[in-house]
């Protein structure tokens, strides 16, 4: 009997526990052990190197001496969330926490993967397991309110932000769960009494920067700068505080204040640069900010520019702003700030080069340009115009006819006949500058190969053959001058080019007629054009109109004079030409 009975206690043994677990065959030796552990340290080493590929080949290495070595599963899951993988990861997690339930961070990351998957029903299984399991630590309560909260389980939400005060005392997740329940209830009074009795327990910035803006919500700016004030003390860096307390100035109308605090806000580190510049953006657009208060704005932008030197988006709209105001040296060291950083960016300096185009610094663009064409030089074809109009407006005019045509060829080959004509056009203009008007002609000629209607080439061509000594072809010049006229009916210029051609063949009376249309277009802005009138006028003996226009354009001449010496000249000459005249005409 009792070998019989052994032998049916055995037979169950074996039933119980198969033989190869009897014999340690299914279990790994402790120099496995050693090894997958191991492995499970070169993994770590190689995830704290960022090295995915070979945190996956130690940990398949310590799977294959220790088949239950959960590390190397959880390891393996973190690589796959940080390639944003949530599907493997989730199932190397599940395989972590089968093996080893009683981890935290195993069934606290499978989780938040879970919620990542958008399994709600699986997290919310799990985290309820760690509260209960773990009723001190805050981080599935967060996890948890955060799940019911949007979901509209408010009652839920509750509950555990009770159990948690009861497990660990007053605490920021219970507060701010019963602080977001009752804004969503827009019951703001409650809402800020919550905050106000957690204040009042552990004083907090956060908690004063949320009641000052429910406060602010209510229209109470004057209580909501109290608790601003508040947060501000209690952490100087506070940022919403900040800007809170400078958006309430803004909005109320006291500016000079809220640029104090905007140029303390823009040279704060900790702010993010976007957040900083969609600000000023929008500020910018505002009108007052624009005329009333431009420099002190510009001052705020200079400090933004300063705080983040790199940034060459910022450093462009500061600087625009800046020269807008006035300002041109402060948006000229923002701009070369941010080139010390970029010192090849073709975008940074061909915004230099507009600046100082806009500026009229002559000898600075010629030298910038050199310097961007040299690191540019794929470039040259949109840079070298802005060198000859520095060089032509320095008065170096063979520097700049040399500069414009030397990309003559190649604007050819790329078939580009607007540069083409622009080049033509200022080039013709040069040569009659230097009075070699058979030059000049050249090129207006070429011009006009490429667009035979083009007003200005026209106008100018027409104009310097009649008026040149000697004096070219008149009935040309009126041919060429009467297609402008044609295109540009209202064009004050060219109707005045028009009528001094026909005067000076003769043709008074239509002289005049044209002329009299280009002064009413005109308005009054040109003392050689009223001068014109003027001119044709006396020599059809209308005296007494003919000496009010030459009046008008003195008074005209003395005006531009007063803005600028160099038409000082011109006034003299215009004075001598009108004072005899009278006297002539009193001789009469």
């Amino acid at each position: 009997m009792r070998k019989i009975a052994y032998r049916v206690l055995w037979a169950l043994f074996v039933l119980i526990f198969p033989s190869g677990w009897l014999c340690g065959q299914d279990l790994p030796t402790q120099e496995e052990l050693f090894k997958s552990d191991s492995c499970i340290i070169e993994a770590q080493r190689a995830y704290n190197y960022r090295d995915a590929e070979k945190v996956r080949q130690f940990c398949r290495q310590a799977l294959e001496f220790n088949k239950k070595n959960d590390a190397a599963y959880y390891l393996m899951a973190k690589v796959d969330l940080v390639e944003n993988k949530l599907q493997p990861a989730e199932m190397n997690l599940r395989q972590a926490v089968a093996l080893d339930s009683n981890n935290y961070y195993y069934a606290a990351t499978l989780g938040a993967v879970y919620m990542q998957n958008t399994d709600v029903t699986e997290a919310v299984k799990i985290f309820e397991k760690l509260v209960n399991k773990y009723p001190k630590k805050k981080d599935p309560y967060t996890n948890l309110i955060n799940i019911y909260l949007p979901r509209g389980q408010q009652d839920r939400a509750l509950v555990l932000a009770d159990r948690l005060e009861k497990a660990v005392g007053p605490n920021d997740i219970s507060t701010m769960t019963r602080f977001k329940i009752y804004s969503g209830q827009n019951n703001a009074q409650k809402a800020i009494e919550v905050l106000e009795e957690a204040d009042a327990r552990t004083p907090s910035e956060l908690y004063e920067t949320y009641i000052a803006e429910l406060l602010e919500s209510q229209g109470k700016d004057s209580l909501a700068i109290v608790y601003y004030d508040k947060a501000l003390r209690n952490d100087p860096q506070c940022i919403p505080a900040h800007f809170g307390k400078m958006e309430i100035y803004r909005r109320t109308g006291n500016h000079a204040l809220y640029l104090g605090y905007l140029k303390s806000f823009l040279e704060n580190p900790e702010v993010d640069p976007s957040i900083k510049k969609q600000h000023v953006e929008s500020v910018m657009e505002i009108p007052i900010y624009q005329q009333r208060y431009a420099k002190e704005l510009s001052k705020c932008l200079d400090a933004l520019s300063r705080a983040h030197p790199s940034d060459s988006s910022i450093a462009i709209s500061s600087a625009m702003f800046m020269a807008r105001s006035g300002e041109s040296e402060m948006a000229m060291n923002a701009l070369e700030r941010a080139l010390k950083y970029y010192p090849n960016d073709y975008y940074i300096r061909s915004n230099i080069i507009s600046f100082l185009y806009s500026r009229e610094n002559w000898p600075r663009l010629e030298q910038f340009t050199d310097s961007t064409i040299a690191v540019n030089p794929d470039q040259i074809t949109d840079l070298f115009q802005f060198k000859g109009i520095a060089q032509y407006n320095q008065g170096k005019l063979d520097e700049a006819i040399e500069t414009l045509l030397s990309q003559e060829k190649n604007l050819k080959k790329q078939k580009d006949t607007t540069t083409l004509l622009q080049i033509y056009s200022f080039v013709g203009d040069m040569y009659h500058q230097k009075e070699m008007n058979r030059e000049a002609f050249k090129f207006y000629k070429k011009a006009l190969k490429i667009d035979p209607h083009n007003a200005p080439v026209l106008n100018n061509y027409a104009w310097y053959l009649a008026t040149g000594t000697p004096r070219g072809d008149l009935n040309k010049a009126l041919q060429m001058s009467k297609i402008t006229v044609d295109d540009n009916p209202s064009e004050s210029t060219y109707l005045d080019t028009y009528g001094w051609i026909l005067y000076l063949m003769g043709e008074k009376e239509q002289a005049k007629k044209y002329l009299q249309q280009a002064v009413a277009f005109d308005g009054g802005e040109s003392e050689v054009l009223m001068e014109h009138y003027a001119d044709i006028l006396y020599d059809l003996e209308e005296y007494d109109l003919a000496f009010i226009y030459y009046d008008k354009a003195l008074k005209r001449a003395l005006d531009k004079t007063l803005e600028s010496k160099e038409s000082l000249d011109d006034l003299e000459k215009l004075s001598k030409k009108v004072e005899a005249r009278k006297k002539a005409r009193e001789e009469k």
